[in-house]
């Protein structure tokens, strides 16, 4: 069984964020305005549907210790209680309206079909007759057991979009959460750490015979795969290197609140 799980945190060590040429590009201080923009708009309608697919798992699992631990994980990402945040979905809006993106659009945007793809393979493993297990390693074990995203250069989410994008604290604070925080050298945050133990011990507790280890991997790799392609949508959409870099702007946040 630990080399089941292993397998499946060795898939997405392979596949992990920073291999996309997207995030190679902002973890450098390459991106421009246009590409942070098109950044929040495309990853906005997958985010704001994660704790109902969290939801969808925990509703199936009979152990109430492990399934707890999945409702704490709701209920920090729709409070921030926990942390002494705020909803984390919310941090996420407040990064877009400092790179030019009016909270009032997110709700409105129609997803392009790399984005619909995203979502509905989440939601079908998370909250359909598919077992629950292919949802945990797809989802919860892909969004937080994410190795860190950490350039070459030594930059995390966090530290690019301070230092050289020079974002304000408003809209930093999703990055201190999110496999991006530099507090330590593995750029992790010790709730996403948490989150991803709690998914490695319900795989190791519920998924155990080859079907459902065979369909977890299945899922997983559909996951990865939906997954970059989405991220070079993103990124064919968005960038132009011939664009000026972005650098923020005192007040131009203000004026998409």
């Amino acid at each position: 069984m630990t080399d089941f799980v292993d397998g499946l945190d060795r898939m997405i060590r392979e596949r992990r964020k920073m291999t996309s040429p997207l995030y190679q590009t902002i973890l450098t201080g390459k991106a421009t305005e246009r590409l942070l923009a098109e950044f929040v708009r495309h990853r906005w309608p997958i985010k704001s549907m994660w704790t109902r697919n969290i939801l969808g798992i925990a509703s199936r699992i009979e152990d109430y210790r492990l399934r707890s631990l999945l409702v704490e994980n709701v209920y920090e990402e729709e409070t921030g209680a926990l942390s002494g945040s705020k909803r984390h979905l919310e941090t996420f809006a407040d990064f877009g309206v400092s790179v030019g993106v009016p909270r009032e659009s997110l709700s409105t945007e129609d997803p392009r079909p790399e984005t619909r793809a995203v979502i509905e393979h989440n939601v079908s493993v998370c909250n359909s007759d598919v077992h629950f297990t292919a949802g945990v390693a797809s989802v919860l074990l892909l969004m937080e057991g994410q190795p860190p995203i950490v350039s070459d250069g030594g930059n995390s989410m966090l530290s690019v979009m301070r230092d050289v994008y020079a974002l304000p604290a408003s809209g930093l604070e999703f990055f201190v959460h999110h496999a991006s925080a530099d507090h330590d050298a593995d750029a992790v945050s010790e709730l996403e750490d948490e989150h991803a133990d709690a998914a490695r011990e319900l795989l190791r507790r519920y998924c155990t015979t080859p079907e459902l280890q065979e369909g977890a991997r299945g899922a997983l790799a559909r996951a990865l795969e939906l997954r970059h392609r989405h991220f070079d949508m993103i990124l064919a959409a968005g960038y132009d290197p011939s664009e000026p870099v972005f650098r923020y702007q005192q007040g131009s946040d203000d004026d998409n609140a």
